[in-house]
């Protein structure tokens, strides 16, 4: 039997998604030596054995790749054979240019929403709780590599039984970076608008969905930034809250317990049932039925709902509590960007809130929900944010070779994009410029988006109005511009987005 070494570097969403254990597994299977791990440019790995082992291993990237992996290039070469002994998963290699892709963060799984309804199980009723297929990465990740020690996560220590778990390969927390249970992970606290810690862990929990029931407003701290929450059958929580948001009439999302629940309400064809349980859990704007136990006060007479499903293990136990549908909406005052730090919270929405529901994992990035709609059976994406969000956008072409684009979006519903070896690489939502908060937000989201994908741009591309705070700071930047009118950059944004 002839022995061969293959170098292979895989390319595009690999990090995040359980690659490396997916590798670890597939090498050990086909009696392969060697190592795996994630570097700025994606996952690399050598594999030792046998010819037809190693060429199995590579039709096994694409044919069982786990299920949130998406991979755009394999690179690979055989060489000399090393005498590795037994497979390993080695430390994160930070060398090189970041090509790699940040993954959005995904929706609770099935496996996970067992556990947390499970009585039994070490997680029952554990907000935090996640795995290698869902949970949050893009708003927790610092940099990359994607490893536990450059995300917010960093100072939380695992206790046993959870390195136990990241350490074996059978389990599906195998090298999960936000692993955690009640013993050692982030933990839950209920505080009056003044910062008073009223209760902590569970027992926060239940008082937020008492306070809730009872008709309070419950600042929410999510998995991207906070949620204004308040039962959607109160007309009167509703309008309270709409006069302290100072949001007039703008139809608000309402958050349903369960699938069951919506189609009660809704009409909801096969396309939206699909949006609504997917991993990006999208707000998903739906035709209501004549009698909705939803209060008027949360659309007007709009024929459409924006509704979305809980997403993450707090929102679950949250409204599995509750048994109805909340209204829960962006946490912020209108115009301005939304809260992610529960300091900020006390500040800016201790007069909107009657209680702040927080926690001690920290948010990397505001990242608000994303919406979308179904037209003619296709998915329409009104607002890229959580789940979607910095995913690329494939693009027909991105620029000449070497050129590096960074586009600064409009003053309406902004958000910032770059060219990438991958497409073009959107960032989340940000929303209008009009104050000066949210312009920090844009400045804050063009460097981050930068820093994080190691970017430097050499082309600053913006809309043609002169008055714009987006076209305002192109022109600060020192590099060439390029000017381009609205209605055409829509039309090209849609041709992207359609493929054509």
């Amino acid at each position: 039997m002839v022995t061969r070494r293959l170098h292979v570097v895989a390319g595009g969403s690999v990090q995040g998604v359980g690659f490396r254990p997916f590798v670890y597994r597939a090498a050990v299977r086909l009696h392969l030596t060697g190592w795996v791990r994630n570097t700025a440019s994606g996952v690399a790995m050598e594999l030792e054995g046998a010819e037809v082992a190693l060429a199995e291993f590579l039709a096994t990237l694409h044919r069982d790749k786990p299920p949130r992996a998406v991979i755009h290039t394999v690179q690979h070469a055989y060489l000399d054979p090393l005498g590795h002994a037994g497979f390993h998963i080695l430390q994160s290699d930070d060398e090189g240019s970041k090509s790699t892709q940040v993954l959005p963060d995904i929706a609770t799984c099935a496996e996970c929403l067992a556990e947390i309804r499970c009585a039994s199980d070490r997680r029952y009723r554990y907000p935090f709780t996640t795995c290698t297929d869902c949970g949050p990465r893009f708003s927790i990740i610092q940099s990359l590599p994607y490893d536990r020690v450059a995300t917010t996560m960093a100072t939380f220590s695992m206790c046993a039984a959870c390195k136990a778990e990241y350490q074996d390969p059978q389990s599906r927390r195998f090298h999960a970076q936000p692993n955690a249970c009640p013993d050692c992970g982030p933990r839950l606290e209920l505080w009056d608008p003044s910062a008073q810690a009223l209760a902590a862990g569970d027992a926060a929990l239940r008082y937020a969905a008492e306070a809730i029931r009872s008709g309070a407003t419950v600042a929410l701290k999510g998995i991207g930034g906070f949620q204004l929450v308040v039962d959607a059958r109160n007309g009167r929580s509703v309008e309270r809250l709409r006069a302290r948001k100072r949001r007039e009439a703008k139809p608000l999302a309402v958050m349903y317990p369960c699938l069951e629940s919506v189609q009660d309400e809704c009409v909801v064809s096969e396309e939206e049932v699909h949006l609504l349980t997917s991993p990006q859990a999208p707000i998903v704007l739906l035709t209501r039925r004549g009698t909705v136990s939803v209060c008027g006060s949360v659309a007007g007479p709009a024929p459409t709902l924006g509704v979305m499903l809980p997403y993450t293990p707090l929102h679950h136990i949250l409204l599995d509590d509750l048994c109805f549908p909340v209204v829960a909406t962006s946490g912020n005052v209108t115009d301005d960007p939304i809260c992610t730090d529960q300091d900020e919270a006390v500040e800016r929405l201790g007069g909107i809130a009657d209680f702040l529901l927080v926690h001690d994992r920290p948010i990397a990035r505001h990242v608000d929900d994303s919406v979308v709609r179904v037209f003619l059976r296709r998915e329409v994406v009104l607002r890229r944010a959580r789940g979607y969000a910095p995913s690329p956008v494939a693009a027909m072409t991105t620029g000449s070779r070497g050129t590096s684009i960074l586009g600064v979006g409009a003053h309406q519903k902004n958000a910032v994009a770059m060219t990438s070896d991958n497409g073009i690489v959107i960032s989340q939502h940000i929303g209008d410029l009009e104050s000066a908060a949210a312009h920090r937000s844009f400045r804050s989201v063009v460097a981050d988006l930068s820093r994080l994908h190691d970017y430097g741009a050499s082309i600053v591309v913006h809309d043609l109005h002169p008055d714009y705070s987006s076209t305002r700071y192109a022109k600060s930047c020192r590099i060439p511009r390029v000017a381009v009118k609205n209605h055409h950059a829509q039309v090209a944004a849609c041709m992207a987005d359609t493929e054509i």
